[in-house]
């Protein structure tokens, strides 16, 4: 299989997967009332964070799945994970039923970790893995926008509940399409591992994972009470409140295909996108409907670098033998970001300090920013053999 056909392959089973995944939780409230027992809409915000910090949780521990048992298996177990999931979820007469299926979907699901880990053991490439992450990033932004139009025309014909059953159809579709794709290694012996060098310019991951975290953190922030925010802002029309809620997303599809032509450093990507990122926050809070439009559109435009940027840094610094546990931590970080927001959106809201959450989430990627300045001592060395090459950059660096 060619290398482009083999990137599509993974890209359509990843899309079809994320419709399943990303489309329903913004229906449960309407998935309640549906359940035998009384449930107040509360629980709606609980269930809604219920999977990812699920993801969250599990992400180590598949991590060395993948790596010990091979990246493609793990790809099957996440759409299984999720096929399984949502048959529960649409299956559940009670409350107890659908936060199981919740788990299940959570705990067994990661289809973005593990297709990144996948076309990771696949493609040598470090540009090309960089350009193929921006896109597995993209199909997962498509998702956002299409699972959500797509799901609300079928809620017209058939209940949320019923809706999880046709969904958990999707992710047996990528089941079907993995199958085809080809074995990955398990596992690779020093003498056998790929060379990758590693430099001074060589971002660490702990780095890389920090800003990850802030970066997730700061826009899951401001994503929940958006509504409420441009009502505070004078503008009622729930229409053009969506397509604000939405046109971050937007630009990223539309801008996203061309980010491989940024040709610069991960350092100098990213601190533009997250010094772009805090100047959005911080126009969020000048009291202009025109000032909010253009906010949103650069928005969009820094969200692309910031991504851009994290996967250049990750791909020049991949040690292949470990993909598996590398991009399950990375995600894993994305999720706890938004663990971590949802639950200081949820206690600002309490208190209606709704403006206040932008000025938090420009503070957040301005210290991600400055964490760029943050240098550790580094060596040069490749990671073949890996131990002895270890021994060796120890000895040198104490030296």
């Amino acid at each position: 299989m060619s290398t482009n056909r083999l990137i599509y392959s993974v890209l359509l089973c990843h899309f079809v997967a994320a419709m399943a995944a990303l489309g329903m939780p913004l229906f449960l409230p309407y998935v309640l009332p549906q359940l035998e027992a009384e449930v107040s809409l509360e629980w709606a915000g609980i269930l809604f964070v219920l999977p990812t910090l699920c993801t969250a949780l599990a992400a180590r521990f598949w991590g060395r799945f993948a790596d010990r048992f091979g990246r493609r298996l793990s790809l099957l177990r996440a759409q299984l994970g999720l096929a399984l999931g949502f048959w529960l979820c649409g299956s559940a007469t009670s409350l107890e039923t659908l936060m199981l299926g919740l788990i299940i979907q959570g705990t067994f699901g990661g289809a973005m970790a593990a297709s990144n880990s996948y076309l990771a053991s696949q493609i040598d490439s470090a540009p090309l893995l960089s350009k193929t992450l921006n896109k597995t990033q993209l199909s997962a932004r498509l998702a956002l926008v299409v699972a959500p139009i797509s799901l609300s025309m079928i809620l017209i014909y058939q209940s949320a509940l019923e809706a999880y059953l046709y969904l958990a159809l999707l992710p047996c579709l990528a089941f079907t399409l993995t199958l085809s794709l080809p074995k990955d290694q398990p596992s690779l012996s020093p003498k056998h591992a790929p060379k990758i060098k590693l430099t001074s310019q060589t971002p660490p991951k702990a780095k890389l994972f920090f800003i990850q975290f802030l970066f997730a953190f700061s826009m899951v922030l401001t994503f929940p009470y958006f509504a409420v925010f441009s009502q505070m802002r004078g503008l009622q029309d729930t229409f053009w409140i969506s397509v604000l809620y939405a046109l971050p997303h937007l630009m990223y599809l539309l801008l996203a295909g061309y980010a491989h032509r940024v040709i610069w450093s991960y350092q100098k990507t990213l601190l533009l996108g997250l010094s772009g990122l805090a100047i959005t926050y911080f126009m969020h809070l000048i009291p202009s409907l025109s000032i909010l439009v253009l906010a949103r559109i650069t928005f969009g435009i820094s969200m692309v670098l910031c991504f851009h940027g994290l996967h250049i840094g990750l791909s020049h610094n991949l040690d292949r033998q470990h993909s598996g546990r590398i991009f399950a931590t990375f995600d894993a970080m994305s999720k706890w970001g938004g663990v971590v927001a949802g639950s200081i959106a949820a206690l600002f809201a309490h208190y209606e300090l709704i403006p206040p959450l932008f000025l938090v989430a420009g503070c957040s990627v301005l210290l991600a920013g400055l964490s760029l300045f943050i240098t550790a001592p580094h060596t040069v060395c490749t990671e073949q053999p890996a131990r002895l090459n270890r021994l060796r950059c120890t000895i040198k660096g104490l030296k």
